[in-house]
């Protein structure tokens, strides 16, 4: 089932490339548009909205993050973005190869992610440096532009700028409250959750937004107090600097909205990338981040009192104005304007 959906992929790039002047891709499908690069001649740009490439200075953000103590940092760092991508390119180098071949290619030498920094090709990088310092050992191919936010029209087009009526009225006769909010991560025991949410709101005496996500927790509502309501998809862009602090799963999208908005965060990693930004988050004095595993009543509270302390707070606000005064998507559309002018 895997090896067709990777067929899927491959098909769907080579359909979205037709007539195309340039390529972008991001991670998951630059195998593919790298191949269709190649055999059409088409210039390619890569977007990684996480720091995939290769370095000594950080951990490969799929891997733990916290170096072992028999290792140093960069014999660590650089051991866990090689053994990554090799696991990666162990699993996808058949189907790639196949699809190179398909398209009268010579099998790749290695995964893209390592084949494209050997040709020299430009990666934009979608964070801030304020947020990722940037390697010292990233060539100069790599741009980091700052984050990609969503414009309102793109909102619109998704269904995320839309704002309730009883939101913005609930909004404005307290307090700003804390948004938690679980993004991709579904929950299992929505009543059980939303039970630990009401009680941590009557504990702290702070109100609490919680946006479900993609878990399901309609049908919830009539047994809230005041203290607490449920919202669904909505533009983050609009709602954070309503808010007090986040707390949420990790994913780079919505690290990168609160802390845009200067929002002390809290991020409650399961897998992925998120650990990565929740580390980031913690260096930058900004909050912190903890397992999934251990989230619970007292855990909460404790996170809940340690995101409204006036240090994190005001850390958090000086970060928020530097990545506000970025601007990475008009970065990011002159780059691939300048690259497919060349061409």
């Amino acid at each position: 089932m895997l090896s067709d959906a990777r067929h899927t992929i491959g098909t769907s790039v080579l359909a979205a490339a037709d007539g195309a002047d340039i390529l972008v891709t991001g991670v998951n499908t630059e195998d593919y548009a790298l191949a269709v690069s190649q055999a059409r001649g088409t210039p390619i740009v890569l977007g990684h909205l996480t720091p995939w490439l290769l370095t000594d200075e950080f951990p490969q953000p799929l891997t733990p993050q916290v170096v072992p103590a028999d290792q140093s940092a960069e014999q660590y760092n650089l051991g866990t973005h090689q053994v990554a991508e090799d696991v990666y390119w162990q699993g996808k180098r058949d189907d790639i190869n196949e699809f190179r071949g398909s398209l009268g290619l010579p099998p790749a030498p290695s995964a893209a992610l390592t084949w494209t920094v050997e040709l020299g090709l430009p990666t934009l990088q979608a964070f801030s440096e304020e947020v990722v310092p940037r390697p010292h050992d990233w060539g100069p191919r790599n741009v980091m532009t700052g984050f990609w936010r969503l414009q309102s029209e793109v909102r619109r087009r998704v269904g995320e700028a839309e704002i309730p009526e009883w939101l913005a009225g609930w909004l404005a006769i307290g307090p700003p409250p804390v948004f938690l909010g679980f993004g991709s991560m579904p929950v299992l025991d929505p009543p059980k959750l939303l039970d630990l949410i009401v009680r941590a709101a009557e504990r702290t005496g702070l109100r609490l937004l919680v946006g479900a996500g993609w878990s399901d927790l309609s049908g919830l509502t009539g047994e809230l107090p005041d203290t607490v309501r449920l919202i669904g998809a909505i533009d983050h862009d609009w709602l954070f600097p309503r808010c007090r602090a986040v707390v949420h799963h990790g994913g780079a999208g919505t690290t990168a909205a609160g802390l845009t908005a200067g929002l002390p965060t809290w991020i409650y990693t399961v897998f992925s990338d998120q650990p990565f930004w929740g580390d980031r988050v913690a260096r930058l004095g900004a909050g912190g981040y903890s397992n999934f595993l251990e989230f619970d009543l007292d855990h909460l509270t404790g996170v809940l009192g340690q995101l409204v302390g006036e240090d994190v707070r005001r850390r958090a606000a000086a970060i928020g104005e530097r990545l506000r005064a970025e601007d990475g998507v008009s970065a990011a559309v002159r780059l691939i304007g300048e690259i497919a002018g060349r061409h």
